[in-house]
């Protein structure tokens, strides 16, 4: 469930809601859930309306294959409570939604969680504004424009013949393992974050870079390119403990994985241990 197939824009929309419009509700960290349902389900107008505060303005994040999608003003100060058949849930859920619904959670959660942070100019500390010609926040009284941020990071499956390195942060609270990563740099391509983060997390170098696919991860808000990769040379691991709690090679036979396809991570893990797409 990488989201190849859903169409996001995020450009302004003046639509106004409709009954079957999806209206997401966020807290930090979480999300308005419809309740009992067998997998997280989206709320729309009609079953969030009766709980928004008096004076609450819904304004659109953004088109999901040309469906607009609603949210309480982040630059407002208002707050939508549980009731109505909804309550709050960790976003982590999306990991158990439909393709849709997880691509319009995580793209609306970036945009939402930009806009909270930037509700004052950071050149002046004025009110900022949207923009009304493009997705933008502006100050009305210096005129400083902000744009939504997305920071560029690489995921590496790194591979010995017919082993993967796998590794578990020694600083998340995932705890499952996964593959080697991080952001890229000022001034670096993502190659050269490939070859320095493997080099740092492991002590190993990188030849027969292969660019895989990308995945936006509204969490940090970053876009993710994995790559996959061969060691050069000597195989022996030098592993990074402050950024690493352990790191080793599994053989294809012996992968210890999660099969979802909620992640870019777990797709390539699979990618590996199945033999496909040539690798």
């Amino acid at each position: 469930m990488l989201f190849e197939d859903v169409t996001i824009a995020v450009q302004p929309c003046a639509a106004a809601p409709k009954d079957e419009s999806p209206v997401l509700c966020f807290q930090p960290g979480q999300v308005l859930l419809v309740e009992k349902e067998s997998v997280p389900c989206l709320p729309v107008y009609r079953q969030v309306k009766p709980l928004l505060p008096e004076g609450t303005v819904l304004i659109a994040l953004l088109t999901a294959d040309g469906q607009a999608v609603f949210t309480p003003d982040p630059l407002g100060d208002e707050i939508v409570p549980e009731g109505n058949g909804l309550s709050y849930g960790p976003m982590r859920l999306f990991r158990e939604m439909d393709c849709r619904s997880g691509a319009v959670l995580t793209a609306a959660h970036h945009l939402w969680q930009w806009m909270r942070r930037n509700r004052f100019c950071g050149g002046c500390g004025g009110r900022m504004e949207h923009d009304g010609a493009e997705r933008a926040l502006r100050c009305l009284a210096c005129g400083q424009v902000n744009y939504p941020m997305i920071a560029p990071a690489i995921i590496v499956a790194l591979t010995c013949g017919d082993a993967i390195l796998l590794a578990k942060s020694a600083n998340s609270p995932w705890k499952h393992y996964g593959l080697v990563a991080g952001y890229v740099e000022v001034g670096e391509t993502l190659e050269q974050a490939v070859a320095r983060e493997v080099a740092e997390e492991v002590g190993l170098k990188v030849k027969n870079l292969r660019y895989y696919k990308s995945q936006p991860w509204s969490f940090s808000g970053t876009l993710l390119f994995g790559f996959f990769c061969d060691v050069d040379g000597d195989d022996t691991l030098t592993v990074d403990h402050e950024e690493l709690s352990v790191a080793q090679w599994f053989d294809r036979d012996k992968i210890i994985g999660q099969d979802t396809d909620s992640s870019l991570t777990n797709e390539m893990i699979r990618k590996f241990r199945d033999g496909e797409a040539g690798l």
